[in-house]
């Protein structure tokens, strides 16, 4: 079984500004796995909830895992878990669920 590359993607427009998270499911060749689209593909957080995260984090010296824990959508295991799978994928390890 082989993983086909996929595209999450979500566009909107706030004060004249387009703002895009986008991200792609890893395979052997894809080690750019994004810590939001981990946390969508979970159902921990929604796309508008990642989206405002996303649109909070210029104005914030803080990354986008930390602003989900201060906001209280994620745990800090939850987000402990996320990081622990990006790391797997960065390293070309496929994560089976």
């Amino acid at each position: 079984m082989q993983l086909s590359d996929t595209s999450l993607t979500t566009t909107h427009t706030t004060k004249d500004e387009t703002c895009k998270a986008s991200s792609t499911t890893a395979n052997s060749n894809d080690h750019d796995v994004r810590l939001g689209w981990i946390l969508v593909n979970k159902n921990l957080i929604s796309e508008d909830q990642l989206n405002t995260a996303l649109n909070n984090q210029p104005t914030s010296s803080q990354q986008i895992g930390e602003l989900l824990t201060e906001q209280q959508l994620i745990s800090e295991q939850q987000l402990q878990q996320a990081l622990q799978e990006q790391y797997w994928r960065r390293n070309g390890y496929w994560i089976i669920e």
